[in-house]
């Protein structure tokens, strides 16, 4: 049985692994306006001795600084909702959407695959924990990226009954999936009241959520 000081770090190191990926692409981002705003400087250094070149070059470098600010900003945008899933312990959240945010933080790391959602046309609202519920989706994207022949992941939401929605998790290659047996995913999995099972011929992990859960 999972501690409370260990559920306590195993969530502290799920927050600083986001932060740390997040924190990662700013600095890429920093970066490359830092390599274009030099290059602007050296043109204005060459046109200040009389050196002639095409102003299309000027456009490129502005255009390629206001693409990585809104990059900058899609960032930091993502960094505050994730932020903000800590402040409510339960809360009803729009699952399409936090699924969405959850697959976008994953996407930071180095080794992400991606992530196509399909969602029913209606609307569909959990009271959840944010928090915990992000943290078992993205670790089990981080281990499905990881399975050498996934080239991308499938996610389907499928209202199955009043009380619960299925997650449909496909197109990974053909695993056993042992990692959803481990203590934390389950740990995780148990307190969100949530039903996880594998099958292998299609390789599928099947996510069972409550439309409520009480912790």
């Amino acid at each position: 049985m999972n501690s409370p000081m260990n559920n306590e770090m195993e969530s502290l190191k799920f927050f600083g692994k986001v932060n740390a990926s997040i924190s990662h692409e700013l600095k890429n981002i920093f970066a490359i306006i830092s390599e274009t705003t030099g290059f602007l400087d050296d043109l204005t250094q060459l046109a200040k001795k009389g050196e002639k070149f095409d102003l299309s070059i000027l456009e490129n470098c502005n255009a390629s600084i206001a693409e990585e600010i809104e990059r900058g900003f899609q960032v930091i945008r993502r960094m505050n909702r994730f932020a903000h899933s800590v402040d409510d312990p339960l809360k009803e959240i729009h699952l399409a959407s936090t699924l969405e945010l959850t697959a976008k933080l994953t996407g930071l790391l180095s080794y992400a695959k991606p992530v196509k959602i399909t969602e029913p046309a209606q609307d569909i609202l959990i009271t959840t924990s944010p928090f915990l519920f992000q943290g078992l989706i993205y670790q089990i994207l981080c281990e499905l990226y990881q399975i050498p022949e996934t080239k991308e992941v499938l996610i389907r939401l499928d209202p199955v009954a009043d009380t619960q929605i299925q997650l449909i998790v496909s197109n990974f290659a053909s695993s056993p999936c042992d990692f959803l047996s481990s203590r934390d995913i389950k740990g995780k999995a148990a307190k969100l009241n949530i039903d996880l099972e594998v099958s292998t011929d299609p390789a599928e992990i099947s996510i069972r959520v409550p439309r409520s859960v009480d912790l």
